[in-house]
């Protein structure tokens, strides 16, 4: 897990381009739930962003099934 301190999501997403794409969004109250996915590395990055003063972002590495699992869980 790495933490990311004084990035804005919008920044991160300009950052790490990469060949990674947006597959997963979801927000809650201060909250953002981002899941990327790296087509030929056939990696899940999970990300949680948090816009408030400072900003943080957590970024995982996950697998297939916890992405599939967390897409599908219901609220």
């Amino acid at each position: 897990m790495k933490l990311i301190k004084n990035t804005k999501l919008t920044n991160y997403n300009v950052l790490n381009k990469m060949d990674k794409r947006k597959i997963f969004s979801i927000g809650y109250e201060d909250l953002t739930t981002l899941i990327f996915y790296h087509d030929k590395k056939n990696k899940f990055i999970l990300v949680i962003a948090k816009e408030d003063d400072p900003p943080l972002i957590i970024e995982k590495k996950i697998s297939r099934a916890e992405a599939f699992r967390l897409m599908n869980t219901r609220r």
